[in-house]
């Protein structure tokens, strides 16, 4: 079988077991012309994916999470891979810029989070080290990614 057809197979098998284990979620999927697919998904919905990932497809290589601050809210990326990507999208208001860690799962995450939480103000409940890992001790406080600083700095 072709990799793209096998990339397409095992997409639809996690798609409908998704689809299974959260029939209340909306889900948008949106392909990416990079042997990427974006999944769109509500922020409480991250943790319990990622662990369907794990569990159900072994999928667990997290290669990075990105965050951007999107205008409207804090917009995270969790970029899986296994043999093509698997990017689980999701946005945090910024009235809430709260979600669970996913550390106990994949340890490897701290690393991603607390440079999310440093850069951008985001809280990952649970986080066992979420001192600063970047920035001097004697920084103001705010966070040098968020679009009000960059803003106020031009």
């Amino acid at each position: 079988m072709s990799r793209l057809l096998t990339q397409i197979y095992l997409f639809e098998e996690i798609f409908a077991a998704l689809q299974e284990a959260f029939p209340d979620a909306e889900f948008v999927v949106e392909d990416k012309p990079v042997d990427d697919t974006f999944l769109k998904l509500a922020p409480e919905k991250v943790r319990p994916v990622a662990e369907l990932l794990i569990e159900k497809f072994d999928i667990y290589h997290l290669s990075t999470i990105t965050g951007d601050d999107a205008g409207d809210g804090v917009r995270l990326l969790y970029h899986f891979w296994s043999s093509y990507g698997l990017t689980l999208d999701t946005l945090l208001p910024y009235d809430n810029l709260r979600i669970p860690t996913l550390t106990d799962l994949i340890p490897g995450a701290a690393f991603y989070e607390r440079e999310i939480q440093e850069m951008l103000g985001v809280t990952f409940e649970g986080l066992a080290t979420p001192g600063p890992m970047f920035l001097p001790d004697d920084w103001d406080g705010s966070f040098p990614l968020r679009r009000q600083r960059l803003q106020k700095s031009q």
